[in-house]
């Protein structure tokens, strides 16, 4: 049962990564990832957005476009002028193609690529370290990892680098290295780095590792003698293998510099340089009820606790503890073994703490793939136990019913310690459960209402209009600015505000006190976890304090026809 085990575990990863995606408007970046990748496939001579990214995971995502063959507007002054996030809301929404059509295509392109490439090196490093139960929990453990098959369907650069962090340590992590492997290291080293700037890490964390395990292997075998023939396996050297490292290096470079096209090269530094510029003068970020700008100690620490499945971590901590314990753990149970799988993502993430920008978990995905592994092993370790079957059966149950809750607004999962996807806003938003995907369900509650038009206080930059959601804008917080679909509400609808869960906690506000009275009602309706619906037609107090909020967004004729509708109430 092995492989029909893992392969189920496979097939509920794009079963409920594309549930996701069918349910999902694009979330605050996806369109720029997909305009610029288009644009660097057809024109590679202008990176509109290189400053924030490298090319590569946005031209990846970007290949299924080449067959329907969208316009790319380089003539539009949007393009000329370099405003990226509004040629990427024309480029998406006034195409010859259809928008949702283009961006679901380019998703469920990146959900099968970076999750086969998850696939191969997790069920392999499980399968070396945990033998075939450890394959087949591996599959079953990806399969139901939101944090893995939510952010692989969708249309960023963190899966792409996440996956390529996981692979490049599968690779230099195995018990002999041909020059073949060498190279692979090389080449996806490279091609990581050419997705996001923060992969500019790996040379020196492959450094580190590769020094500390030949230490290690020195300790646990003698070296042996003489050259190996071509294509033999390395032994554990007398030196470190500085020429194979240099090599890797060197594919490395050779494979970044293509991305860019050779003549462009430079233009990775620049960005390189500009990326770490804006991180080190942080960003606004919401934490249990606090709001802080240059991060805190605890926000990934407490992401990680709770936007990953319990069981999940419960069966890594155990395997990262078989593992150290050695024996009971077939074909593995060295230090080696466990330096490779922990060392890096811990690494990673404690890096990740002394970051100023803290926005979301997705931030510290590298770590995950990891995580799976390790709890991969634990679950395999927990099978040969007495009563092993019944704990896993139980563990796996409980998964399921954890992450099947969720069901499909997976982007905004979150385990029992924070109670829930229902009350995860209150520990962390932004792209941990806001990301503007919300727009999608809330036009589907409207209609059911006979489509009147709300009072919409969006995080995103999706178009609302799109979705047939008749609107007034009200404070925002967007890259892109639109008035198509804007209708102001008449004196006999109803008044609905609806409100991001971003900015219902007032992240992105100057007055964190802004919505303090909203907080105190209850929402008729919750879309996708992350948009807050609130009928204020008969409160007469929430009505006068939306006109309020009017009034400072900048509609201050729109706010005094609502006051005038509450000046004598009944």
């Amino acid at each position: 049962m092995t492989r029909p085990t893992a392969a189920f575990g496979l097939a509920l990863f794009v079963v409920l990564g594309w549930s996701m995606i069918r349910a999902s408007a694009p979330t605050y970046d996806e369109p720029v990832h997909l305009a610029s990748g288009y644009a660097a496939l057809l024109n590679g001579s202008r990176l509109i957005n290189g400053r924030d990214h490298p090319p590569l995971a946005e031209m990846w995502a970007a290949l299924p476009l080449l067959a329907l063959r969208p316009a790319a507007f380089f003539h539009h002054p949007d393009w000329v002028m370099g405003r990226v996030y509004n040629y990427a809301d024309f480029f998406l929404y006034k195409n010859r193609v259809d928008g949702e059509r283009m961006l679901n295509a380019a998703r469920l392109w990146c959900l099968l690529s970076w999750g086969g490439l998850l696939a191969l090196g997790i069920l392999a490093w499980a399968r070396r370290l945990g033998g075939d139960p450890a394959m087949a929990a591996a599959g079953l453990l990806l399969g139901l990892c939101p944090p893995l098959f939510t952010n692989a369907g969708l249309v960023t650069t963190d899966a792409g680098s996440a996956a390529l962090f996981f692979l490049m340590f599968w690779i230099l992590g195995s018990p002999t290295l041909t020059w073949p492997r060498w190279l692979a290291a090389g080449a996806v080293m490279g091609a990581a780095m050419a997705c996001k700037f923060n992969m500019f890490i790996l040379p020196f964390f492959a450094a580190a590792m590769l020094l500390a395990d030949w230490r290690l292997r020195r300790r646990l075998a003698p070296p042996r003698q003489g050259r190996p023939a071509r294509g033999e396996a390395l032994p554990a050297p007398a030196r470190f293998p500085a020429r194979s490292f240099a090599a890797a290096l060197l594919m490395a470079v050779l494979v970044l510099a293509a991305v860019y096209r050779f003549a462009h090269w430079p233009a990775y530094w620049q960005g390189l340089s500009a990326t770490l510029g804006r991180l080190g003068e942080g960003r606004g970020s919401f934490l249990l009820g606090g709001h802080f700008t240059t991060g805190h100690p605890f926000y990934f620490p407490l992401a990680l606790a709770v936007k990953t499945p319990i069981p999940l971590l419960l069966a890594a901590g155990v395997g990262f503890w078989a593992l150290w314990r050695g024996g009971d753990v077939p074909r593995a149970g060295s230090l080696r073994d466990l330096a490779w799988l922990a060392c890096p993502p811990a690494a990673y993430f404690c890096l990740a703490l002394l970051s100023k920008t803290q926005i979301g978990y997705r931030h510290i995905l590298p770590v995950y793939p990891f995580l799976v592994v390790a709890g991969a092993v634990g679950a395999a370790w927990i099978l040969r136990q007495r009563r092993g079957r019944v704990l896993g059966v139980l563990l796996a149950t409980w998964l399921a019913a954890s992450v099947l809750r969720a069901h499909p607004h997976y982007l905004a999962y979150f385990n029992e310690a924070a109670g829930g996807p229902t009350r995860g806003y209150r520990c962390l938003v932004d792209s941990n459960l806001d990301w503007g995907q919300g727009l999608k369900p809330l036009a589907q509650w409207l209609r059911r209402l006979g489509n009147p038009p709300i009072f919409l206080c969006y995080f995103g930059v999706a178009d609302p209009s799109y979705y047939g959601i008749r609107y007034m804008p009200v404070g925002g917080v967007t890259n892109v600015e639109r008035q198509e679909g804007t209708a102001l509400p008449g004196e006999s609808d109803a008044v609905i505000l609806a409100v991001s869960a971003t900015n219902l906690q007032t992240t992105y506000y100057a007055d964190h006190g802004l919505f303090d009275w909203l907080k105190r009602r209850t929402p008729v309706f919750v879309a996708g976890y992350s948009i807050f619906v609130y009928d204020l037609t008969r409160d007469v107090a929430g009505a006068l304090s939306l006109a309020d909020l009017m009034a400072a967004s900048g509609l201050a004729e729109e706010a005094s026809r609502l006051r005038k509708r509450y000046a004598h109430p009944g």
